[in-house]
């Protein structure tokens, strides 16, 4: 299962139980990203342990898509089924304070930046 563009890719990984972003996710609206809401969902319902959400090599996501990545973590809380780890890199400036603001919205995620 994967979504690409000209600037990005994003991929699940089977064997990691990941969904990995790299490059440059800057869609215009939630329109946009409606395939990336769908296959975020498709990938929780259908997991069966920890979900990964590996944004290390994603460069830049604008705002669009981290409302669709928090709407995510709001459905995923309230059937709290699966729990969420989510990885980022230290050397990204908007993953560092983003990515633990999603902590917020459901304290059980764990956040990994490294």
């Amino acid at each position: 299962m994967e979504i690409k563009g000209e600037d990005y890719h994003v991929h699940y990984n089977n064997a990691k139980n990941a969904i990995e972003f790299s490059g440059t996710l800057r869609l215009r609206d939630s329109a946009e990203y409606q395939n990336l809401s769908e296959m975020l969902q498709s990938v929780y319902n259908n997991a069966s342990a920890a979900l990964v959400l590996d944004f290390k090599n994603l460069l830049f996501l604008n705002s669009s898509g981290i409302n669709t990545i928090s709407k995510f973590i709001i459905n995923a809380r309230k059937s709290a089924r699966v729990q969420i780890k989510i990885l980022g890199n230290n050397e990204v400036s908007w993953q560092q304070k983003s990515l633990r603001n999603l902590q917020k919205l459901w304290s059980s995620v764990q956040i990994q930046i490294d």
